[in-house]
């Protein structure tokens, strides 16, 4: 996740919060998993203490074709849910949505508290109401078909909502570890 910019000394401390985990020696029937990345949604319970809502699990073999397992994989059995769910408590105003857990996670350092949708098809409209009450949603998506398809749906369904289209290719995360972290707030005016 190095090449992703997530875990240099620079961002070392931002990114702790998210508790990304390696899978080194998986549980009993966890063993697909083994050496992927471990993305942790966390909850924050009525005493203040932190749980899982699930995890997802991100491919990190450099130039893995995913012949034999996706680049992202859940539980099995497992609906999609909304990404740091967190970044909706204490925001007033504005809010960013993106796709992927990554983007969301890039999104957040940047400045714009953001939550993040496991795919580009992976919208569920129950996952529209908490994002009601903003000003502005921030709709950041990937700069492919798929990309344009998911802002497409979600600015059809959040009256709120402002597009935020990454160039050609590129997501959330490539853009800023290419351009840094001002590149995006740039997109975004």
């Amino acid at each position: 996740m190095a090449n992703r910019g997530l875990l240099g000394p620079s961002v070392k401390d931002e990114t702790a919060k998210f508790r990304l985990g390696y899978v080194a020696d998986p549980l009993p029937g966890h063993e697909p998993y083994r050496g992927m990345l471990a993305i942790p949604y966390l909850r924050s319970t009525l005493d203040g203490q932190w749980s899982v809502a699930t995890m997802r699990f991100r491919c990190l073999r450099e130039g893995c074709e995913h012949t034999d397992h996706g680049k992202y994989m859940s539980l099995p059995g497992d609906p999609p849910r909304l990404f740091n769910t967190l970044a909706l408590v204490g925001n007033d105003d504005e809010i960013g949505i993106a796709e992927g857990e990554i983007d969301a996670i890039t999104a957040t350092l940047c400045g714009i508290p953001t939550v993040g949708v496991p795919g580009a098809d992976a919208w569920r409209r129950h996952f529209r109401e908490p994002l009601l009450g903003y000003a502005r949603v921030w709709v950041m998506h990937d700069g492919d078909k798929a990309g344009r398809m998911f802002a497409h749906k979600l600015l059809a369904e959040l009256p709120n909502a402002v597009g935020v289209g990454m160039p050609d290719g590129q997501d959330v995360n490539s853009l800023v570890v290419s351009h840094g972290r001002a590149a995006l707030r740039e997109r975004m005016t």
